[in-house]
């Protein structure tokens, strides 16, 4: 099974890099080098490694740092647009709301989550020193009235994973909630994480 996974990946990502040749080699090799190389002979995989560090360390000259490998143009786009849509989450009807903003601190909280669950493989709004969204927004030092989080595993881009969370009412109502005015995001590997909240004034 894990090679048709691969399979699909790389389809995936084949198309990605259609989309996107010069910033989809740094996305494809963040998240699935581990899955790929694992399945290969020890051959491939000197040459694969060798290949990927190429590649790697070119991506890095032009654009050095820890960048976000996903757009949050794009994912606020997409969740502020379900918000001024109105949904159904489950049987339950959420009237349109007003768009959420970008806010660093809470895509910090995101980051530091989804990186955790990568790390140390396991899918949890609890973090792996027993902590969850709210203590971690406090260590953002962000202090908010209302914040809730989702969660997700294995969405490739962003629309797959609002679709996800829209189909899944405890997510969709985090995305629908009005009282939120703020949101951050990120991923690591396949780990998304989204966090919501409405800061103290």
């Amino acid at each position: 099974m894990k090679p048709k996974f691969i399979n699909r990946i790389l389809f995936y990502d084949f198309v990605g890099f259609i989309r996107n040749p010069i910033s989809m080699p740094a996305h494809f090799l963040h998240r699935y080098k581990h899955l790929i190389v694992r399945h290969l002979s020890p051959g491939l995989r000197i040459s694969l490694s060798f290949a990927l560090l190429l590649l790697t360390s070119s991506c890095e000259a032009r654009d050095p740092g820890d960048a976000a490998m996903f757009s949050r143009t794009k994912i606020l786009s997409l969740v502020n647009n379900a918000r001024q849509a109105g949904q159904y989450c489950g049987k339950k009807w959420y009237g349109p709301a007003k768009k959420l903003n970008w806010n660093a601190q809470l895509e910090e909280a995101a980051k530091k989550h989804s990186e955790d669950m990568y790390e140390n493989n396991f899918f949890s709004h609890k973090g792996s020193n027993g902590l969850y969204v709210d203590d971690r927004l406090y260590t953002q030092h962000y202090f908010c009235t209302s914040c809730g989080e989702n969660v997700a595993y294995g969405a490739l881009y962003e629309d797959d994973v609002t679709k996800e969370w829209i189909k899944s009412p405890g997510h969709c109502a985090n995305i629908m909630n009005p009282v939120y005015t703020e949101m951050g995001a990120w991923v690591s590997g396949l780990y998304w994480t989204q966090v919501l909240a409405k800061p103290q004034q």
